[in-house]
């Protein structure tokens, strides 16, 4: 085992060592992103795929890293184990991807498909209504974004960064990461956290019908 491959076993190992949610936890896998990010050995164009589906499955990646990270044995490095998880999930992906429609960014300028600034310049976000912030079981929030059957929340992500969707970034942040690890995880780096927390936001009050439609549902 060479010792870049090392040292990915270790910040996995030692991760294994603190409580689920714990800071210190966090950023251990934070740096572990970050390190496999840099290798350079993620399975990448290999895959017959479009590059949306393989940015998605990267994301599910990382949200399986953070949550399932004590899943991983060391009798395999981390590389092959996290490739393998990477494989699985690159299928997920493109079955969502064959039966959802056109992505749109929600900081994409109106009436601009392409992106393409319109004469306002305003974007679909400035139209809509401040909506009053709906409390509701974190549970079922949960459960509403992962089913997602609909491919809604996967659909809306920060423009330029179609892997950083509102699905991703708000398990990440569900499950009591910051915002800079979130930014880390969905590859937008440390320094656009507040980027990450305003979309999540807006997102937020984007889907809160979407949300509270789930809820009562549920009841």
């Amino acid at each position: 085992m060479e010792q870049w491959e090392k040292q990915l076993q270790q910040l996995a190992l030692e991760a294994q060592q603190h409580p689920q949610k714990s800071r210190t936890r966090r950023l251990i896998l934070t740096r572990l992103v970050q390190e496999i990010q840099e290798s350079g050995k993620l399975s990448r164009r290999k895959y017959n795929c479009p590059q949306e589906v393989y940015d998605e499955a990267l994301q599910e990646l990382w949200l399986y890293l953070f949550r399932k990270i004590d899943t991983y044995q060391p009798k395999s490095s981390v590389i092959n184990w996290v490739n393998f998880i990477l494989k699985r999930r690159l299928i997920d992906a493109f079955n969502r991807y064959t039966k959802k429609g056109k992505e749109y960014s929600l900081d994409a300028p109106r009436s601009s498909p392409s992106g393409t600034v319109t004469q306002s310049g305003t974007t679909y976000l400035d139209t809509l209504a401040q909506l009053e912030e709906t409390l509701l079981p974190s549970q079922l929030v949960r459960q509403c974004l992962e089913e997602d059957p609909e491919g809604l929340f996967a659909s809306r992500h920060v423009r330029g960064y179609p892997q950083a969707n509102f699905r991703i970034i708000a398990l990440l942040h569900l499950d009591g990461n910051t915002w800079r690890e979130v930014a880390v995880a969905v590859g937008l780096g440390e320094k656009k956290e507040s980027t990450v927390q305003g979309f999540h936001r807006r997102c937020c009050q984007f889907f809160a019908d979407k949300f509270q439609e789930y809820l009562e549902a549920q009841l």
